[in-house]
């Protein structure tokens, strides 16, 4: 069996020693060998989490604070026009006024339309995930007295 991988053998030796590169020229200064990295040495890397939190807390829902108001502690004061989009001027029930947008959701509805008299919500159930039972509410705008 040796014998026949013998020539073998003898061929990719000759093969091989092809290869060799050829000398560089005399003139030239000889190139650094590269040094490989040590695949040995254990390097520490830290850990430096972006998020603390507590794994045995229960989840909860990440959502905003505004989106926490219900449609019945809101009111309507206005409409406003800027840039082409209409946003009604909301007050909720701890005295904040915001510009909202079609499309922003509260805890149990989403604004769907704006108009000049009022704005119209659609309003589900508190305690369903089923958004699509709702019942429309329209708000007309409720201005407040200014002190005078």
């Amino acid at each position: 069996m040796a014998q026949r991988l013998y020539p073998l053998f003898i061929l990719a030796g000759t093969i091989l020693a092809g290869q060799v590169p050829a000398t560089a020229p005399s003139g030239a200064a000889p190139a650094a060998p590269a040094v490989p990295e040590d695949v040995a040495i254990i390097k520490a890397t830290p850990y430096n989490p972006t998020v603390q939190r507590d794994p045995f807390a229960t989840p909860r829902d990440d959502r905003p604070t505004d989106a926490q108001d219900l449609l019945d502690d809101i009111s309507v004061k206005g409409v406003l026009r800027r840039d082409g989009k209409n946003f009604a001027i909301i007050s909720d029930s701890r005295g904040n006024v915001r510009w909202l947008p079609i499309g922003h959701r509260f805890k149990d509805g989403e604004i769907t339309a704006i108009t000049d008299s009022a704005v119209i919500f659609h309003q589900w159930e508190l305690n369903t995930t089923n958004r699509s039972v709702f019942r429309t509410v329209t708000k007309t705008f409720k201005r407040e007295e200014g002190n005078r």
